[in-house]
């Protein structure tokens, strides 16, 4: 995994302005994001060094125990958000390095057809995170302190079993050791996540089948699902919309970020098994999950949050049996229970 991510970066190349319509729309899409107060105060925290306390809490698994030294950071430190918006106005799109596979196909694709559309989605998620791994780079750690001591505290001296080389992380995505750019790679997984409302993913086997890619986010809010979870076309379209608009166009007001996960997106996908169903942007980024893992999360139970699959079940049972307590009617149950009986007699009778 470590080659193949080394190799994927190394072949990494700049999408330069070709005078392309392609080029022209991908440009004004990712400065309609940049332009966002959200993407703003996400940049900010990064050149801060350290998330508020709001924002390091705001994850599925924080990881944060006791009196965390991260709750006296309730805001940005001085300067950390005057830098960002200094970044946002210099930024040159040259610096960023993409995948040149990426830059071919979306520059190949008709303007306006399907595979434009997921093309430019796929840039721009790419794009939001090679700049957050850039201004982790940079390292300008604004931050008035000292950033190793909240981000290593631990409640117990011998405690590291929730050490991490940042607190700007997705829970999902810790692999710095296999990422092209290391911990950067972190910082971008969670920038992504911070902007957009989950890692943007994709179904490569009906890509590789010849079929369009449904589009995944894997989240790491708090309060949210754990799981990959497939955008609705409405939610496509909205933000497809946002990203194409002209400046000046009402489009442009309606800005769907983040996109987060509601009732209505039932398709998902256990994170355990995405790799294996090939639910991913790059094959490297999260390690395959060994048999110990497997069986833990099997072990697990399942709420209606998560796998919104059960409200559906229990839907079903409650318009086949529209009684209050949702039991099937009494003559059911007496034929069952004198099933259940004929049942055990004739497992006396076997017995004997």
């Amino acid at each position: 995994m470590k080659q193949a991510a080394r190799t994927v970066g190394a072949s990494r190349v700049p999408f330069t302005d070709n005078g392309t319509e392609h080029y022209e729309i991908f440009s004004r899409a990712l400065k309609k994001v940049l332009s966002t107060d959200l993407a703003l105060e996400t940049y900010a925290q990064i050149i801060d060094g350290l998330p508020t306390a709001d924002i390091a809490y705001d994850r599925r698994s924080p990881g944060l125990f006791g009196d965390h030294p991260i709750e006296e950071h309730e805001e940005l430190c001085p300067g950390a958000v005057e830098r960002a918006k200094e970044f946002r106005e210099s930024f040159d799109i040259s610096v960023l390095t993409l995948d040149p596979q990426l830059i071919r196909a979306f520059s190949r694709a008709p303007v306006g057809t399907k595979a434009f559309c997921l093309r430019l989605l796929e840039l721009i998620a790419s794009s939001l995170h090679e700049i957050a791994a850039l201004l982790h780079q940079l390292d300008l750690r604004l931050h008035h302190g000292d950033i190793e001591a909240v981000t290593n505290w631990v409640m117990e001296p011998d405690d590291v079993a929730h050490l991490r080389p940042t607190l700007l992380s997705h829970v999902l995505y810790m692999e710095h050791e296999v990422y092209p750019n290391g911990v950067a790679d972190m910082v971008g997984y969670w920038a992504e996540d911070r902007i957009i409302g989950g890692v943007t993913v994709f179904d490569r086997r009906a890509e590789e089948a010849g079929a369009f890619p449904n589009i995944y986010l894997a989240p790491n809010r708090a309060r949210t699902t754990n799981r990959y979870w497939q955008l609705l076309d409405d939610q496509q379209q909205a933000l497809l919309k946002f990203l194409v608009a002209e400046d000046g166009d009402s489009e442009t007001a309606n800005c769907p970020l983040p996109i987060l996960c509601t009732d209505e997106n039932v398709e998902r996908v256990s994170h355990q098994f995405a790799i294996a169903r090939q639910v991913y942007r790059d094959i490297w980024e999260r390690r395959p999950p060994t048999k110990e893992m497997l069986r833990f999360y099997a072990g697990r139970p399942q709420d209606a949050g998560d796998y919104p699959d059960i409200n559906q079940l229990w839907e079903a049972i409650e318009r086949q049996y529209p009684s209050t307590s949702s039991s099937p009617p009494a003559e059911e149950v007496s034929e069952s229970n004198n099933t259940d009986q004929s049942e055990e007699e004739e497992e006396r009778g076997d017995q004997r």
